[in-house]
């Protein structure tokens, strides 16, 4: 990552976005494609020959429909930050107001001081991946919403047929679309070679199918391969927060769930099945619970491993074996 650059502070809304370049005042643009190339001809005119940087907060589908506008302009590169890291940054520096503006110049002072790493998107299989999951998700809890309304209807008096038959017709619906949805997920990892690849090596891990493999490809995405353990624990919010200050404070530890919880709810009943017939997460499930840590604790463990063991297996692209010392 080049030091030598040109640091663009940039605020994302729906409709605009504030850009504040270290100088002068914030400057507005719409969130549009003419807007977006606006915002990159004022930042290139303004910096010289330095690189461009532009720095932003993650806000979903708005930041990343930015970031991709501004890398087709031309030679530049984006970093988009956890929010969170934006907020502590603003408090550190006893930011008292809170407006648009007001962000973007926090956003490019936590830029010039931190040199985040950079953002790329995700290749294009990995993207569709990732919206068919989420997609798969959706359907998977709007289907249980409905079933429990039709576990309630069960003991409601008087209920109108037609509340019965939509509610029937509703169900057999979602549950086709889950069907058909869950079907595209296979059909597009058996069509990518990369996809199919990586899915057979997650699936030689005992505890992870096919199911709990293309969710952790959806949700890890890049982080799976490129960060480093620690990192990619912290991504998925399984890293202890420790609560330890001289004599007065001694907290008990417990995880800091900062971080993606889908990957965690997607690891649980892999985990519980791995503690059975996985040797390696079995070994260590079991020496938690001699040393008397709580079921739950010894399980949270296990999940860190089983995430740390996938990561390692898609980095040396090598099937599992358990007599092999793992990376992990």
């Amino acid at each position: 990552m080049s030091k030598e650059r040109f640091e663009v502070g940039v605020d994302v809304g729906q409709s605009e976005v504030w850009a504040f370049l270290g100088s002068g005042k914030p400057r507005k643009f719409q969130h549009d494609e003419s807007g977006v190339k606006q915002l990159y001809r004022w930042a290139k005119e303004k910096n010289g020959e330095l690189l461009l940087h532009f720095c932003m907060e993650a806000t979903g589908v708005y930041s990343q429909s930015l970031a991709v506008r501004l890398l087709g302009c031309g030679r530049c590169e984006v970093s988009i930050v956890n929010p969170a890291q934006i907020a502590a940054f603003a408090k550190a520096q006893m930011r008292r107001s809170k407006t648009d503006q007001i962000d973007a110049q926090v956003i490019w002072a936590f830029a010039q001081a931190q040199q985040p790493r950079c953002w790329q998107p995700e290749r294009q299989a990995i993207q569709e991946l990732a919206a068919l999951v989420t997609q798969a998700d959706a359907l998977q809890k709007t289907q249980r919403s409905w079933k429990n309304r039709q576990h309630a209807h069960q003991y409601r008096p008087a209920l109108p047929n037609m509340v019965r038959q939509t509610s029937a017709v509703v169900e057999e619906t979602l549950k086709q679309q889950l069907e058909e949805v869950q079907n595209e997920i296979y059909r597009l990892c058996q069509a990518d070679a990369e996809l199919r690849r990586d899915v057979d090596l997650l699936c030689t891990i005992p505890g992870i199918a096919k199911l709990t493999a293309t969710r952790l490809l959806a949700y890890g995405k890049s982080a799976l391969t490129e960060r480093s353990p620690k990192e990619l624990t912290a991504h998925a919010g399984l890293a202890p927060r420790h609560r330890q200050s001289g004599t007065s404070l001694n907290g008990r530890s417990r995880l800091s769930k900062q971080g993606d919880a889908r990957i965690r709810f997607m690891l649980y009943m892999p985990t519980v099945v791995a503690t059975a017939h996985n040797p390696i997460i079995q070994y260590h499930y079991q020496r938690h619970l001699a040393n008397h840590k709580p079921r739950m604790v010894a399980l949270m463990a296990c999940m860190k491993k089983l995430l740390l063991m996938a990561q390692a297996i898609l980095i040396s692209q090598q099937p599992f074996n358990s007599n092999l010392k793992p990376l992990t």
